[in-house]
């Protein structure tokens, strides 16, 4: 599993996320994913990772082909609140362009 800052993100859009090293997230890849890993049909998610708040570090885990973890680890001044923050910020991403993450905080 490959680790990332939530600040390494270039850009978030409707075919996943870019990381400022060019690596890419799709999002439907993650949901075929997710699917085939829960054993569901495909047609009845849009699940495409999970999240976890309550960890010392929140993070995200992305289903792609090879998994994602995505950080949200400042350590800067109101670090907690700015971390809060961007966790809650991808998840409404997520959700405008129609993908969920399921919750195991």
């Amino acid at each position: 599993m490959v680790e990332y800052s939530y600040n390494k993100i270039k850009i978030i859009n409707d075919e996943g996320i870019t990381f400022k090293d060019g690596t890419i997230i799709i999002f439907e890849e993650c949901r075929r994913n997710w699917a085939e890993v829960k054993d569901i049909c495909i047609n009845d998610t849009h699940c495409v990772a999970e999240r976890n708040m309550s960890a010392n570090e929140p993070y995200y885990i992305f289903y792609s082909n090879n998994k994602v973890k995505i950080v949200f680890d400042s350590v800067f001044f109101l670090c907690k609140y700015k971390n809060k923050k961007n966790f809650m910020n991808l998840q409404i991403k997520l959700n405008r362009l129609g993908y969920s993450s399921f919750d195991i905080s």
